[in-house]
């Protein structure tokens, strides 16, 4: 799971849609691509593709009714840029 962790945040900018959607997923728990535009105020022709990408890498998965939910827990996202940002300071 760390090496899933590590991998994700290093490729994944905090900007980006890719990243706010797995933090939905994170947080929030399994949810379907119009919940997550929902929820993101992302367009669903952004969170759609944002999704496919996410699970191409494996950093999220797809239940069998169509939703999607994450691989890393929103505590390990926060954590891992907590400690990011400490080490800037």
């Amino acid at each position: 799971m760390e090496d899933l962790l590590d991998r994700a945040l290093g490729e994944l900018s905090p900007s980006t849609s890719i990243f706010k959607v797995l933090t939905y997923l994170s947080f929030r728990g399994a949810s379907q691509p119009n919940q997550v535009a929902e929820g993101t105020g992302i367009p669903p022709g952004t969170v759609r593709p944002a999704l496919r990408t996410l699970l191409d890498r494996g950093y999220v998965a797809q239940e069998e009714d169509g939703a999607y939910r994450s691989n890393i827990s929103f505590t390990d996202i926060i954590s891992d840029i907590y400690a990011r940002m400490g080490k800037k300071s």
